[in-house]
């Protein structure tokens, strides 16, 4: 993949894309969820590849945000009777 603003280092992805496309409230949480578990396995990736514990921190920062952002929404949909 080439080089480009939303992509500045030129990373290829792997595996099927993320869909943030859903058709209803309840199914949001859930996807965060698998892409903050993709973002774990790419900072264990980094990790090994660089032999650098602190080579995945930056996506392991992002994917517990995920996780929180996903807890979140599913305590208030829960509230709400979702």
């Amino acid at each position: 993949m080439a080089r480009s603003r939303r992509n500045p280092g030129g990373f290829r992805p792997v595996g099927p894309r993320l869909s943030l496309d859903v058709d209803a409230p309840d199914k949001v949480a859930p996807v965060l969820m698998t892409a903050a578990d993709r973002f774990y396995e790419d900072a264990g990736e980094l990790e090994g590849v660089w032999q650098e514990k602190s080579a995945g921190r930056p996506w392991e920062i992002i994917a517990k945000e995920l996780e929180a952002a996903a807890d979140r929404i599913t305590v208030k949909l829960k509230r709400l009777g979702w």
